[in-house]
């Protein structure tokens, strides 16, 4: 009777180790492999201007090639419109945005807090890598009478979005230049697209399309039926400005890239940039300006303004912006000088 109660007790254990092990986990099969994890996604915002200028389209097909080509990182990447320079660098430096375009100068004067950031310093501020040349285009009508930057007095031009880049120097020209202040002309806050529709309708006598060439809302007003023109800055005028604003350059809009432009016009205008916050993740910033530049050949037709967008230019004539970290890695690797100005703090 023992040995049977011994032996009961004995395959009670034995069926409780069978049981217990039949609920381990299986092991997987030789050769199998888990599925990798998904990354992290990182949102990236671009921040530009009009969609009528040069800054929007530029963001979006950046934003698009970054989405492609660092979608297996979790990048994923927009552009946004906005008012321009000055609200894209205030947005950074309140980290609602990752990335902005800005004209270049008004970046330095953000980083030192004068002429529109007198009162809003933004000492993070950093240089991805500068971009293309924004050109003043002082489009007029010929109904207007308008001749000169001094004919604009008692007229209505548009200058920009309320603190835009372009704002800063359709008003910054208007005086060196006509010795015009606020009060001597009709100044309107539109953008590029709408001041085109505006001209169109006989509501508008002028507007300053600052922006790379060619600029779309340019286009479409030299295309219409209204009559139009485009003012040319005299190398006395250049001269003049540039002795006020040293900022500037002296450019030209080549006869033939609007219709009805049959000659070549001489411009000013001001290196634009690529801007982001000192916070940025510094892998995240390398990734972006690799991306850009190891593609360039994929996005350089898609715009005009991209084809001297080249990585032999993204540290050329720029003011002393700090370079982001993430950014300067990059240009070392490819063997890029950068000015000592621009060396990441």
């Amino acid at each position: 009777m023992k040995t049977k109660k011994i032996f009961a007790i004995m395959m009670i254990f034995i069926l409780m180790i069978v049981s217990l092990g039949g609920c381990t986990p299986k092991q997987e099969s030789a050769g199998t492999e888990t599925a990798p994890k998904a990354p992290e996604k990182q949102f990236v915002t671009i921040v530009t201007g009009s969609t009528g200028g040069t800054y929007y389209p530029v963001g979006t097909i950046l934003a698009t090639l970054w989405s492609e080509k660092l979608g297996d990182l979790g990048v994923v990447a927009s552009a946004q419109s906005s008012g321009g320079s000055v609200e894209n660098l205030n947005m950074l430096k309140a980290e609602e945005a990752q990335l902005g375009i800005a004209v270049a100068s008004l970046g330095y004067f953000a980083m030192i807090g004068q002429e529109n950031f007198a009162s809003n310093q933004f000492e993070d501020v950093r240089m991805v890598t500068g971009l293309w040349p924004e050109l003043s285009q002082i489009v007029v009508t010929e109904a207007s009478g308008i001749n000169s930057i001094a004919d604009i007095k008692g007229h209505s031009i548009n200058v920009g979005g309320a603190g835009s880049g372009t704002e800063y120097s359709t008003l910054k020209i208007l005086n060196v230049l006509g010795g015009l202040s606020k009060g001597d002309y009709r100044a309107e806050h539109l953008g590029y697209s709408e001041a085109s529709s505006a001209m169109q309708n006989g509501q508008l006598d002028g507007m300053n399309a600052e922006a790379g060439i060619p600029t779309s809302s340019v286009s479409e007003i030299f295309a219409s039926k209204t009559d139009v023109k485009m003012l040319e800055f005299s190398d006395e005028d250049y001269k003049k400005l540039k002795e006020a604003a040293p900022q500037y350059g002296q450019f030209t809009v080549p006869a033939g890239l609007y219709p009805g432009l049959d000659k070549d016009v001489k411009v000013v205008g001001i290196k634009s940039a690529l801007f982001t916050n000192a916070s940025a993740d510094e892998e995240l910033i390398y990734n972006l300006t690799k991306t850009m530049y190891e593609y360039y050949e994929e996005i350089k037709g898609s715009h005009m303004a991209l084809e001297t967008v080249t990585l032999e230019n993204a540290v050329q004539g720029l003011p002393p912006v700090p370079l982001h970290p993430g950014a300067a890695k990059y240009y070392q690797e490819k063997g890029i000088e950068i000015p000592s100005e621009l060396m990441p703090k």
